[in-house]
């Protein structure tokens, strides 16, 4: 799926207005709504003010970004260069893409793009190949620099071009599938996945008429090629030293594309850069698994502080926005969802540990379900999978999340081994003065308010100004006992009295 980053920064800036309005307050919103967020007791004039400022924000972005993308409208005839120097993944799907669109969009005469890749995930491969045969700009692919290589699902989309070239001392091949992990996979699955590989890729040499023969032994046998092979065995089209050479030996030549047989014309032509984006950085940024993993954090963290403190609204906005983005970035991977399930269990055992009297066995049983969670859901063992969350980062979160619990967790058990102080309860067993004397009842002092008391035991008294002791509440009378002090005995010897004779 072709994206347009203008679009989505509109979009983003859009939601921004949006957010301000129901902020700074249009005074169409209740007043009641209004009171909730601190931002709507600004004065009129100054809501108009950023109302103002933030339309502005929009125009200038979108006009920023409007324009960088079609600069290079008018500076043809050139060609535009591209780099995929980094996994195939969903991430560097989505920038080939937005490259190939650039290039459609800007009058370009071919597209170069310069591979140095260890592969990637087989989704994003496939869609990269489909991508490039369906482009109506001429594609030329170029293993660089020199060492560089195309390897394992990078040799697809090195051969998916109309031209395939590569520089001196470089490889290409080693596409036989595994398991995201390295691992082999089930000898059916292998057998299948080799089947419709090898399929596709002998289409796609046989389109160009190119050597398909070395192309599926890539599949079948993880075969492995320099460029001297490569180009003497007509698995590629050319062999250069550089781009300029490639330039120079690919002018004339006629390529097949989806809108039918052009000639290249791209000799001494001038190169035009085509590189990451804004939107291209962040959702990269966005496809770390690490980084998705903490946004999960970030959400159940947000979200429980919500709903334990309503209206607190930080919390409940932060943790709403990182649940959106990581739905999203779930959406491009293929996770394992029994991780998901087993994240949310961790959760729900760390605030089921805050509220009963587990003492600390439900924080381990969640620090257990959230390292298996995390660890599982990154990693579904299949052929299509992407890059993976490091062990570290869910080792550390673990452990970071288990001491807070266990602190939050002695502090809730320190509060429940606390006298109760407010309350019916805190009144029971604190001391009162008697106003008047209590024969059996009166009046007493407590907390500074007349109380009505009767004594416990009517075959007692106390006199006023005497402590007494609440034993109990009967609505707006307590019932309490005379405060005794013992005092111990003193062992006084008695005088002898002894008659003298």
């Amino acid at each position: 799926m072709k994206h347009n980053e203008d679009f989505y920064l509109t979009l983003a800036c859009a939601m921004i207005v949006l957010e301000f309005t129901f902020c700074y307050g249009a005074r169409s919103i209740p007043a009641g709504w209004r009171n909730i967020v601190m931002f709507s007791r600004q004065s009129p004039a100054r809501q108009s003010h950023l109302l103002l400022l933030s339309a502005l924000i929009v125009v200038v972005v979108s006009l920023f970004f409007t324009l960088s993308a079609h600069t290079a409208k008018a500076a043809s005839p050139h060609i535009d260069v591209t780099t995929l120097d980094s996994e195939i993944d969903p991430a560097s799907l989505s920038f080939l893409q937005h490259a190939i669109t650039t290039a459609e969009g800007d009058g370009s005469q071919a597209l170069v793009i310069e591979v140095n890749t260890p592969g990637g995930d087989l989704a994003s491969m496939k869609s990269m190949t489909e991508a490039e045969l369906g482009s109506t700009v001429p594609i030329i692919t170029y293993v660089t620099p020199t060492g560089g290589f195309a390897a394992s699902a990078g040799a697809f989309v090195t051969l998916a071009a109309p031209v395939a070239a590569m520089a001196p001392t470089t490889r290409i091949g080693a596409s036989s599938p595994i398991a995201s992990t390295g691992a082999d996979i089930g000898s059916t699955l292998k057998a299948k996945l080799e089947n419709d590989l090898t399929t596709s890729i002998t289409s796609i040499q046989k389109r160009y008429g190119r050597n398909y023969s070395l192309a599926t032994l890539m599949v079948t046998q993880a075969a492995s090629y320099d460029d001297v092979t490569a180009y003497n065995d007509h698995l590629i089209d050319y062999r250069a030293a550089s781009l300029a050479d490639l330039l120079n030996q690919v002018d004339g030549h006629k390529v097949i594309l989806a809108s039918g047989t052009v000639t290249l014309h791209v000799a001494g032509l001038s190169e035009q850069t085509v590189g990451p984006g804004p939107y291209d950085y962040f959702y990269a940024l966005l496809l770390d698994p690490n980084v998705i993993f903490l946004l999960f954090i970030v959400a159940m963290i947000g979200i429980y502080l919500e709903v334990s403190h309503p209206g607190a609204i930080l919390p409940g906005v932060t943790g709403g926005i990182a649940l959106v983005l990581f739905l999203f970035a779930v959406g491009s991977l293929s996770p394992n969802w029994a991780g998901l399930a087993l994240m949310v269990l961790a959760f729900v055992l760390l605030v089921l540990d805050l509220r009963l009297p587990t003492h600390g066995v439900l924080t381990i049983g969640a620090i257990i379900s959230l390292i298996f969670g995390a660890l599982l859901f990154f990693n579904s063992g299949g052929p299509y999978d992407g890059p993976k969350v490091n062990p570290l980062v869910v080792y550390a979160m673990a452990v970071v999340i288990g001491l807070i619990s266990f602190a939050l967790i002695a502090l809730v058990v320190r509060a429940r081994r606390r006298p109760v102080t407010s309350g019916v309860e805190g009144m029971i067993g604190a001391k009162a003065v008697a106003l008047t004397p209590l024969l059996p009842e009166g009046r007493v002092s407590y907390g500074g308010e007349d109380w009505a008391a009767v004594l416990d035991d009517s075959a007692t008294s106390a006199d006023a100004g005497s402590e007494v002791r609440v034993v109990s509440v009967e609505g707006l009378r307590l019932r309490v006992q005379p405060v005794r002090y013992h005092q111990p005995a003193l062992d006084v010897d008695t005088p002898t009295h002894t008659s003298l004779e």
